[in-house]
């Protein structure tokens, strides 16, 4: 398996780009600078095309995956707000903005050329929507807003816009801040990070979604600042990891078989206000950013036990604060 990892670095505007090999070491290959500040990536399901968005100017820009990995821009489209998560439906065909500060959620077409088209919807209104999540189903989109303390729930429709399905928005512990979630990769159970608490929700669906457990991430003598920021789980479902940027730390879940319980395993430290991390594609490596010691941290996860092992650091752009894999086909 051939991976590469992408790093965004919002303040010097720029993309680096590693090769991962089988020992989970990096190597860099590209450095690639960015039209504006960027922070959300995401690659095409085929793997040809990279996204990332871009701010002030409000932009996602369209990036070739060559054959090694490397990045050549082919695009730049405007956005109506500034975005702070960005993702595809499953097939590619449409991308989904989410704008924190402008409080609305934008909807590209993907044209012939991979390059996304002007919004054909906003949805505006939404009060700090965090991410965009899609489920399992492929067909319904979560949005958590962190200012309503709400997670708004979208059916995606045949041509990619949005339907927004009232009845079935969640409702969090006011205050909690719902931020971004990950979704079991074989079980009906999604787990939303909350921001402003330090909290996960776990979310059972059954005919309708219901919380099942709700999970403190910080100690129980723990009296400082509660700044929550990103959420992965493992290929096969058995272990859930959370950052919190005020103690640097993340934090290590077993997930039972059922996928509807989280049990406290591990707490590591790591690069200094972990902004964003990511779940290598076999499950065997986790990858996170140092938003103030711009550096990048690669550690083994364990087969058995889900632990982390620091393997080596890697200094990056200033402020990294986004990362993704790619399979190489």
């Amino acid at each position: 398996m051939k991976q590469v990892v992408y790093v965004a670095s919002t303040e010097s505007h720029q993309i680096h780009v590693w090769q991962m090999n089988e020992h989970g070491e990096m190597s860099l290959l590209q450095t690639v600078s960015t039209p504006d500040q960027v922070q959300p990536l995401i690659t095409a399901p085929d793997g040809r095309h990279l996204y990332a968005a871009v701010k002030p100017g409000n932009a996602v820009a369209t990036y070739k995956i060559a054959e090694d990995g490397k990045l050549t821009q082919t695009g730049l489209t405007p956005l109506p707000g500034t975005a702070a998560y960005i993702t595809l439906d499953k097939a590619g065909r449409t991308l989904y903005a989410a704008s924190y500060h402008q409080g609305n959620l934008a909807v590209l077409p993907i044209r012939d050329n991979s390059v996304p088209a002007r919004a054909v919807q906003v949805i505006e209104g939404l009060k700090n929507p965090h991410s965009a999540n899609i489920a399992q189903d492929g067909h319904t989109l979560f949005v958590p807003c962190l200012g309503e303390d709400h997670i708004r729930a979208y059916t995606i429709e045949e041509d990619g816009r949005l339907t927004e399905r009232h009845a079935d928005m969640l409702t969090v512990a006011a205050g909690a801040g719902p931020r971004h979630m990950a979704f079991h990769p074989a079980k009906h159970v999604a787990y939303c990070l909350n921001e402003l608490n330090a909290t996960i929700n776990v979310y059972r669906e059954w005919v309708k979604v219901r919380e099942i457990q709700s999970v403190d991430m910080m100690a129980d003598d723990y009296s400082g600042r509660r700044w929550a920021a990103d959420i992965h789980i493992t290929p096969d479902g058995r272990h859930l990891y959370a950052c919190e940027r005020a103690s640097s730390v993340i934090n290590h879940y077993r997930v039972s078989d059922d996928g509807g319980h989280l049990q406290l395993a591990g707490r590591y430290p790591t690069e200094t206000q972990p902004r964003g991390f990511a779940v290598d594609n076999s499950g065997r490596f986790l990858i996170s950013t140092g938003q103030l010691s711009h550096h990048v941290a690669v550690s083994r996860i364990d087969a058995i036990t889900g632990e982390l092992h620091l393997i080596n650091r890697y200094p990056a752009g200033k402020g990294p604060m986004w990362v993704t894999v790619l399979t190489l086909k």
